[in-house]
């Protein structure tokens, strides 16, 4: 447990992680009512700088909502917790990971008004999630990304991530990186922790949000990012074969930031091209350390914010 520091915060008290411990019984582990966010805390000169805290938080207390489940805190609340849990652990640099989920008592399915909501926040260093320098290989999956007809995929659901976890999975059994997933209608959805986006000369497309893709906030920040360096940004339904022939394809998220895929199912993406998603991913490091005045809002910087 030493790599998730010396604490965690759980239901306003910090804890040790080897105190982080939970009923058998309770109604996440029964039923996946569970809901998380992913955030990460760059090293800069001013401390930790943890990228777009806020929306991150707010997008937690959505995800809660489609589910009719209330958090008993604020986000003011959870935004100091988080800071001061950076800083308890002494971390420059680390992912974070804000985690609500049901316990007890549960008798069936549907909780109870008594069912305790569980709030708790952990951190731990985080390396590369891809190789960002080669890029990736990348296959069209088999299982489809679950319909927002089905259940909210605008949230982030633990139970949702059953399903990435099969996209994920048959990738690497089969020798790839990662999974492209397709929605129910056959258009291109989004990876199995990250959203996509092709290129094509001066425009970048993306697949739109009726694809059962979730609204990432990567994708957001690089959305804004590309359009501010002159890119046409285009969101559209996007069909299995345009992969194979765009100039370049990236994928966007919190852990894989922005990062190339070279290949689809044995294809050669634009022979291995990165030149956009190099500069998109230089653009996003700038933003997420501070160093672009115009989104310094974006920042939260932990030493000049945790209370004395």
């Amino acid at each position: 447990m030493e790599q998730y520091g010396q604490w965690m915060w759980k239901d306003g008290a910090w804890i040790e992680p080897t105190d982080a411990n939970t009923s058998i019984m309770t109604h996440a582990i029964h039923y996946g009512s569970g809901f998380f966010e992913g955030i990460r805390a760059y090293h800069t000169e001013e401390g930790p700088a943890i990228f777009r805290l806020r929306e991150h938080l707010e997008r937690l207390v959505r995800s809660c909502a489609y589910y009719h489940v209330t958090l008993p805190y604020t986000v003011d609340e959870l935004e100091q917790a988080t800071m001061e849990l950076i800083e308890r652990n002494g971390f420059e640099a680390c992912y974070i990971r804000p985690f609500v989920f049901l316990g007890t008592p549960w008798q069936a399915l549907m909780p109870t008004a008594e069912t305790k909501v569980h709030v708790a926040i952990s951190c731990w260093p985080l390396g590369e999630y891809f190789n960002k320098t080669v890029g990736i290989r990348a296959k069209v999956a088999s299982y489809r990304r679950v319909s927002s007809t089905m259940m909210p995929m605008q949230a982030k659901a633990a139970s949702n991530y059953m399903n990435s976890q099969l996209l994920k999975g048959e990738a690497l059994r089969d020798g790839f990186d990662e999974a492209i997933a397709l929605d129910m209608n056959g258009n291109v959805s989004e990876a199995s922790v990250a959203n996509i986006f092709l290129v094509k000369g001066k425009t970048i497309t993306t697949p739109s949000l009726d694809c059962s893709v979730l609204d990432g906030i990567t994708r957001q920040t690089v959305m804004q990012l590309a359009r501010e360096a002159g890119y046409e940004i285009v969101e559209r339904h996007i069909g299995r074969d345009e992969l194979y022939v765009a100039d370049e394809i990236f994928l966007t998220g919190t852990a894989a930031e922005v990062t190339s895929v070279i290949e689809v199912d044995h294809i050669s993406i634009g022979g291995g091209i990165q030149t956009v998603a190099t500069e998109m991913l230089t653009r996003y490091r700038e933003a997420v350390t501070g160093q672009l005045p115009e989104h310094r809002d974006w920042i939260t910087f932990v030493k000049s914010a945790v209370k004395e």
